[in-house]
């Protein structure tokens, strides 16, 4: 948000746009300071009508599509001064009963006094011509109602929470939110999406609650153990819990924590678990769920031991049989994997990249079919059960979709379970234990399972690290394939991914140092690049400023030097001369060559100018900046040479700055997808989008079956709905 720094008062002429889910609005706004103009106002707020007298906190800015505005982040709303803005504002639509001949015959009646008999004596408006009993009931209803919103919307306000989660909690809590928010303030970082603890705790504290009391330190508890799951952590020690709750609000809790732990569980908030580890006992604090997924999954593995009658013979010979008719050749880890899988009720099989894993699943699934067994397969994520249909031939489906995820649970459970013989699931690296819980609980007693992954991968987004412990455990059967096999040893990725794997540092090729890789369609490449900071931005702009060569006293210098030395006075001699007076450089810009800089043009030139030390293949001697490379890399590059259907996927660390997602996508967008005649597009907050963007979605719908990480195409945007249509992939 940008930063407040200004107010603006005055009437809402009209609502141009209102979504009542979010309460997301443009308005149009007749200000005090300046009656005659009208300015667009945006801002999320509940109830939102032409006349009502408004105080919107928050700063200009010009959006690039609909140009000057003010962006409001707060928005109060004010009586109306005078009998016209009161009878505007009556008529509006806000109060049901009241149009605007009514609201004119009761401003005619009451004048200014209107406003206080709405709030103190409302029945005497049956004194005004045309209002009875019935329509004054109706009017007295809508009249409550609307107060109590706008007393939740600046008791919330005035407790520091922005119009757009006030939005938000009042449509979770209605009238009641205020009795709600004063007696538990913790409880919007659970119910509410996007307050988190801090914002929670800011409102705490504005409404009085102590900083060591109760109620927040249990809060901060329950925060540190929420945080702990989102790092992938089942439980924490109360060392781990009390270090959590220091760095959270700066408390050391030392023994009493105890106190407030053992409360907790005694409530039913936490559980706990004795934990033996190098033979030193310590207890484990678990959330609930946690803690009951856990214990469910280890039950359930507990009871599926005992392996599977088979005939070893018979399944030796098919697999012979098999991989001759096929021409598939399998080592000797493959073959006594299928052999092995299929004689076990759970088991996994493992390996690195270009070890085998999918010419072994597939033989499996080819022998499950023989021996006239069905099968399921299944993966965590979209892309990873189409790649699995695509490679084994048959569906597989996203975990979420196998369960039948509807209404906030899986409909298959322990009681409700899949009717299959064999279950496979693929990229188990991804599993947390809460998914894996649910997964297990729907597998019948005679189903047999496989979970298939590589532990070496980037493990669960979630909680618990489940295929590693599973192969850590030493009772499980897992199946190791080590073996790289000829064709993966082609890939320098696979090849990079071992060398890590041992320790090693592989020597991954530039194409700018050798060109040649470009034409090899190598599949890993190194390519050095920079791009400027904003401080190195600041410096660059202050040297342009300073030494701007059209300044005329800088030109007269030179000019004077020019003609009292037998010399020529060099650009640089004078630059110098001016940095001696007046020109601070700082140490980390010492080395910098003024003159040099102060004659570029490009942005890419000043900043190769202002760059300590730069690579030898640095893509900055290409006159390309990182932003500049990836583009390059984007649009020409790897279209170019590893062909034009080439997916592609652009991987970042931040959000913000000038190689942060939202300016590469801005700056992608604009060149793969610019805007024409005929291409519809949606503004939403900060980020345009447009029909043929490709987007990637950031949070499971389980109900829509689409998932964090799905990838799909705007194919239309309805710009009357507000909506956009969007294409995935097909999972």
């Amino acid at each position: 948000m940008d930063t407040i720094t200004e107010v603006l008062t005055g009437i809402v002429s009209r609502v141009t746009y209102h979504n009542p889910a979010t309460g997301w609005s443009v308005l149009r706004v007749q200000p005090f300071q300046s009656p005659q103009q009208q300015e667009t106002v945006t801002v999320h707020q509940t109830k939102v009508f032409a006349g009502a007298t408004m105080e919107f906190r928050g700063a200009w800015i010009i959006d690039p599509k609909f140009g000057r505005q003010f962006k409001a982040a707060e928005a109060i709303e004010k009586k109306p001064a005078t009998t016209a803005a009161i009878e505007k504002y009556l008529g509006s639509g806000l109060i049901k009963g009241v149009g605007p001949q009514t609201a004119k015959r009761i401003v005619q009646y009451f004048q200014k006094e209107t406003l206080a008999i709405f709030e103190q004596d409302i029945r005497r408006l049956t004194e005004v011509p045309g209002i009875a009993q019935k329509k004054l009931e109706m009017i007295e209803q809508a009249w409550t109602e609307h107060r109590a919103v706008r007393e939740v919307m600046m008791f919330l306000q005035g407790h520091g929470i922005s119009t757009l989660f006030a939005v938000r909690i009042y449509k979770e809590y209605g009238d009641k939110a205020i009795a709600m928010v004063t007696e538990d303030p913790y409880r919007l970082a659970n119910d509410i999406y996007g307050i988190g603890f801090f914002s929670a705790d800011k409102v705490a504290l504005s409404i009085g609650l102590a900083e060591n009391s109760q109620p927040r330190l249990l809060a901060a508890i329950k925060q540190v153990l929420a945080a702990s799951r989102e790092q992938g952590h089942c439980y924490l020690t109360e060392p781990q819990i009390n270090a959590g709750i220091v760095e959270l609000i700066a408390i050391n809790l030392g023994e009493q924590l105890s106190n407030y732990l053992g409360l907790m569980k005694k409530e039913g908030q936490l559980c706990t678990r004795r934990l033996t580890k190098d033979d030193v006992d310590t207890i484990g604090y678990y959330s609930k769920t946690l803690f009951y997924d856990e214990t469910a999954v280890a039950a359930i593995l507990r009871g599926m031991k005992a392996p599977v009658a088979c005939e070893p013979e018979r399944i030796a010979q098919w697999i012979t049989t098999y991989c001759q008719n096929k021409h598939i050749t399998l080592s000797d880890e493959q073959a006594d994997a299928v052999k092995g899988v299929v004689q076990q009720r759970f088991s996994i099989l493992t390996g690195g990249p270009g070890c085998g894993k999918t010419t072994t699943t597939l033989v499996i699934v080819r022998l499950l079919e023989a021996m006239k067994k069905s099968v399921l397969l299944a993966a965590p994520t979209g892309r990873a059960s189409q790649r699995m249909s695509e490679v084994i031939g048959r569906e597989a489906k996203t975990i979420h979709r196998l369960l039948e995820w509807k209404g906030g649970e899986f409909q298959m459970n322990e009681a409700s379970q899949l009717t299959t013989d064999f279950l496979i699931v693929d990229e188990c690296s991804m599993l947390d234990i809460s998914l894996t819980a649910a997964l297990l609980k729907a597998v019948p007693p005679t189903c047999q399972v496989l979970f298939i992954g590589d532990p070496d991968q980037l493990p669960a987004v979630g909680a618990g690290n489940v295929l590693k412990d599973m192969m850590a455990s030493n009772v499980i059967p897992c199946f190791r394939l080590t073996q790289v096999f000829r064709q993966a040893q082609a890939s320098l990725i696979i090849q990079y991914a071992h060398q890590i794997n041992q320790g090693q540092t592989p020597a991954i090729g530039s194409p700018f140092k050798d060109p040649e890789l470009w034409h090899q369609r190598a599949d890993c490449l190194f390519m050095d690049s920079d791009e400027a900071t904003q401080e190195q931005l600041g410096f660059i702009t202050r040297v342009k400023r300073h030494f701007d060569w059209k300044n005329p006293e800088l030109e007269n210098l030179v000019a004077d030097y020019s003609q009292q030395s037998p010399f020529e006075f060099r650009i640089e001699e004078a630059i110098t001369s001016a940095y001696e007076v007046d020109f601070v450089i700082p140490d980390k810009f010492k080395h910098v060559d003024i003159g040099q800089l102060t004659q570029t043009e490009a942005q890419v030139d000043a900043l190769k100018a202002v760059v300590k030390k730069i690579h030898p293949w640095s893509s900055l001697h290409y006159g390309l900046s990182a932003v500049d490379t990836v583009v390059k890399l984007y649009l020409e590059w790897i279209p170019k040479y590893h062909g034009q259907d080439t997916e592609i996927q652009i991987l970042t660390p931040m959000t913000r700055g000038s190689l942060g997602s939202a300016h590469l996508n801005q700056v992608i967008q604009a060149k793969a997808n610019p805007p024409t005649e005929n291409k519809c597009q949606l503004k939403v907050g900060e980020r345009l989008f447009r029909e043929g963007d490709r987007v990637i979605h950031r949070r499971n719908n389980y109900d829509l079956n689409v998932f964090n990480g799905d990838i799909g195409k705007i194919v239309t945007i309805d710009n009357e709905e507000l909506t956009a249509v969007v294409t995935f992939y097909p999972d």
